[in-house]
């Protein structure tokens, strides 16, 4: 989240809070890395709390090789929401594109989730577990 998590109040309406100040979130807390890449061991113990195995943020992730989606399809149903929440004078089309601008480096948007991942199971590189 940046300048719109603000703008939006993204974190208050998701129940999201910021670990640094205990506040509704106003940037995204799981995108940075909270170990700098230079200082994690590279060990391949996952129990080592200094290790890249302990460090979950998107950025971590990503370096690792996952691919993070976003679904443009559910991005239009939570400006839908977010507008009826905060009673917004503008188009859900007007507050998507301003989403999908501010995504993140990296992040693929695909038109359905649903139509992503049955592709993506079909070609083999996907497996979904229920647990």
């Amino acid at each position: 989240m940046t300048t719109y998590g603000k703008k939006y109040r993204v974190g208050e309406w998701l129940k999201v809070k910021d670990p640094k100040t205990d506040e509704p979130a106003v940037r995204n807390p799981f995108q940075g890395s909270r170990v700098p890449r230079e200082t994690q061991k590279s060990g391949q113990d996952p129990n080592d709390e200094d290790s890249a195995f302990q460090d979950w943020t998107i950025q971590n992730l990503q370096a690792r090789g996952v691919q993070f989606l976003c679904c443009h399809t559910a991005t239009e149903e939570q400006s839908r929401a977010l507008i009826q929440q905060y009673r917004l004078t503008m188009q859900p089309e007007e507050l998507v594109k301003e989403l999908l601008a501010h995504i993140l480096p990296g992040v693929l948007v695909v038109a359905s989730m649903a139509a992503a991942i049955a592709v993506l199971q079909c070609e083999g590189r996907y497996s979904y577990i229920a647990v």
